[in-house]
């Protein structure tokens, strides 16, 4: 069984990966509270942390999202006070000019060394984009791959070679100068599963994000499978991850209660607001029909059980060829420590 990595969805925005009113899930996103997990996470043998890119929220009672740390920043200070872990820092490509980041992540890089990792988000959501005028047309919604392609070719040029131009379709520069340059290149997290991403994923990434909300070990494993291939087919590998809500307490029976508890109180206008910004895409014109338990957990995948129940599904991604479980906790504070103690000596698939 291949060794699973796990890392954890880092708490920079309010309220988690659940639209629900109560205090959990809505934590305040403080420097403080991002500092604690991560040092938790970093002394507990956890292997990376991921700090989401947010620019709007879902409003509503619990103000869901609303509220959001910038990411490269906030990684690059955690980088400092962590140790081991790896760190891992969204750009949204709409927001930022490549040659700009290039050289806030080779500050990262010099900071973290060669822990720190990007993730590219292509960026579906209009929502956040067009409040700041960096939404063009409805046609990004098709060809944000091709976008994001280009805008990490720059990235890695920049990152190797003295002067770059460049004459894409989306993107001009001319005799580009980044210093300083990352020791090594630093390794590419990417996202989606359509047609285009997984080229794209295939070409340019290291690790990609996969998974939707009802997928089984087994379903998660053949698109991994497929990811490894196509990769094959360019001399590159690249691992696939997912993300995975957690609930979890001593009995499977308990931690269902933890979860209806979260239904019950579900933020009806928040998940309204997140409804609708999603159906901007037609791509995601079946949000508007999903059922509460789908909505409540914002579409991503959960697991609800004990200790036990936990780390056997972990095992069971491993099992399937998932390299590793990016973890949102309900209660970030209390959660990460609680995983640490009682889950994680049992995951077969770390020892």
């Amino acid at each position: 069984m291949t060794r699973i990595q796990l890392g954890m969805f880092m708490p920079t925005t309010s309220g988690s990966l659940i639209i629900a009113k109560g205090s959990p899930p809505q934590s305040a996103p403080t420097w403080d509270l991002n500092r604690k997990v991560a040092q938790m996470a970093d002394e507990g043998g956890m292997d990376f942390l991921l700090a989401q890119v947010k620019w709007r929220g879902y409003g509503g009672e619990t103000g869901h999202w609303d509220s959001a740390l910038e990411a490269f920043t906030l990684m690059s200070a955690v980088g400092a006070v962590t140790d081991n872990i790896k760190i891992i820092a969204s750009v949204a490509v709409r927001t930022i000019p490549p040659a700009v980041l290039a050289k806030m992540a080779a500050t990262a890089y010099d900071i973290c060394g060669d822990r720190f990792i990007v993730n590219v988000v292509a960026g579906w959501n209009k929502f956040e984009y067009a409040q700041m005028g960096l939404w063009s047309d409805d046609d990004f919604f098709l060809n944000r791959y091709e976008y994001a392609d280009e805008y990490l070719t720059i990235l890695k040029r920049l990152w190797t070679e003295d002067r770059v131009d460049f004459d894409g379709k989306y993107f001009k520069i001319e005799d580009c100068v980044s210093d300083p340059k990352p020791a090594q290149l630093p390794e590419i997290v990417c996202a989606g599963q359509s047609p285009g991403a997984l080229d794209f994923v295939s070409r340019q990434a290291n690790y990609s994000f996969i998974g939707r909300m009802n997928d089984t070990a087994e379903q998660l494993g053949e698109v991994a499978g497929k990811i490894s291939a196509m990769a094959a087919e360019h001399d590159r590998e690249v691992k696939s991850l997912t993300l995975l809500t957690v609930i979890m307490a001593p009995t499977d029976a308990e931690a269902e209660v933890k979860k209806q508890g979260f239904l019950d109180n579900r933020d009806e206008a928040a998940i309204a607001e997140w409804l609708r910004v999603s159906g901007f895409d037609k791509n995601r014109e079946d949000y508007q029909t999903l059922p509460p338990e789908v909505t409540t957990f914002m579409s991503v995948p959960f697991i609800v059980g004990s200790y036990q129940t936990i780390a056997d599904h972990i095992d069971a991604l491993a099992e399937n060829g998932v390299a590793g479980v990016c973890l949102s906790f309900p209660d970030f504070e209390t959660d990460t420590a609680d995983f640490i103690e009682h889950v994680m000596p049992l995951v077969k698939s770390r020892q």
